[in-house]
């Protein structure tokens, strides 16, 4: 079993009206997209400004219905779930933004914006073994572990 599986999803936006009385025209944003990401593996979406990563990124978030098709984690359709499942779910999901400095708050280390998920995720982990996991998850991205005292530089 897929652990993301995506089949025919398509999404269509609302374009402005030509005047208040012309028909509401749609453009198609993601034209039945299927992709499939098994457990371990790792996948790149990429793509020229406007071509539907970020729309994409939304509906497997669940954060935008498609017009079509579904989403399924770990083999659960998101858009059948209800609020409790789908926040169960979003445990398991982590938007990263392309901009960096929009996303990274620069008063906070690197270590402190790896541990603050961590804290909701995982509470019982505390101190040195919280450290220890944003150590490993530095490291797992082939940062040193030290970086996890650094601050975003503007």
């Amino acid at each position: 079993m897929s652990l993301l599986a995506i089949s025919g999803l398509v999404r269509d936006y609302a374009q402005p009206r030509a005047h208040p009385f012309a028909p509401r025209r749609m453009q198609r944003v993601l034209h039945g997209v299927d992709l499939a990401l098994e457990p371990g593996g790792s996948l790149g979406i990429v793509g020229e400004s406007g071509s539907g990563k970020s729309t994409l990124a939304r509906c497997v978030l669940a954060l935008d219905r498609p017009q079509a098709g579904e989403v399924r984690l770990s083999g659960e359709n998101l858009f059948a779930l209800g609020p409790a499942g789908l926040r169960a779910a979003r445990r398991h999901m982590q938007a990263i933004f392309q901009d960096p400095y929009g996303s990274l708050d620069p008063r906070h280390s690197v270590g402190r914006s790896i541990a603050e998920p961590l804290a909701v995720l995982q509470p019982e982990l505390k101190g040195g073994a919280r450290r220890a996991l944003v150590a490993e998850t530095l490291e797992a991205v082939g940062l040193p572990a030290a970086s996890a005292a650094r601050y975003r530089s503007s």
